[in-house]
């Protein structure tokens, strides 16, 4: 007769089941959020993106593209492998989303594609240097980073953009592309 050891059960799932959670499926991870690109809601509730849907999308390379469409429909990829044409995304995400919006897309299988995309405010800011601002308000005090350090800069173009959410706001700008920015503005 052989030896018989019983697998004795952790204390996480002994709470688990006491809790009568243990036969519970929790959901895989979506091939984007594999990827590190999250899918879920924001801490207000509000969805992370704005759409989401899969393209069958022959001929790109790699396993991962992100892009952003400006308004006047033009497309500045962020990252790919290779120079495949990605209209095929973007034109799946215009069946619902009009430009300009930022684009995140997972190969799932062969030449399918997950496709999650959310609108983003474009705006003109001709400063040259760094690829990511961030202008703070309250009172009489404000705050200007340029690329996570202090900066004196004068940017002129920031204070009226947070001024639509308030008197007391943070204005984050990221480079997309020459002088276009994705703007994102909080009211305090």
């Amino acid at each position: 007769m052989g030896l018989f050891r019983r697998r004795r059960e952790t204390y996480n799932e002994q709470l688990l089941r006491d809790a009568g959670l243990d036969q519970i499926q929790f959901e895989k991870p979506t091939v984007l959020e594999e990827l590190g690109i999250p899918i879920g809601r924001t801490r207000d509730g509000s969805p992370e993106w704005d759409f989401a849907v899969t393209v069958t999308a022959p001929g790109l390379g790699g396993d991962r593209i992100e892009f952003t469409t400006l308004p006047a429909g033009d497309v500045i990829i962020s990252e790919e492998q290779g120079d495949a044409d990605v209209s095929p995304l973007a034109d799946a995400v215009e069946s619902e989303l009009r430009p300009p919006y930022k684009a995140f897309a997972a190969r799932q299988e062969g030449d399918v594609w997950a496709v999650a995309a959310k609108r983003i405010e474009v705006e003109r800011i001709p400063f040259a240097d760094g690829d990511s601002l961030e202008l703070s308000r309250r009172d009489s005090w404000h705050e200007l980073r340029v690329d996570g350090e202090p900066s004196n800069a004068k940017i002129p173009e920031l204070e009226p953009l947070g001024e639509r959410a308030g008197s007391d706001y943070f204005v984050k700008a990221e480079r997309i592309d020459g002088d276009l920015w994705e703007v994102r503005v909080t009211a305090l």
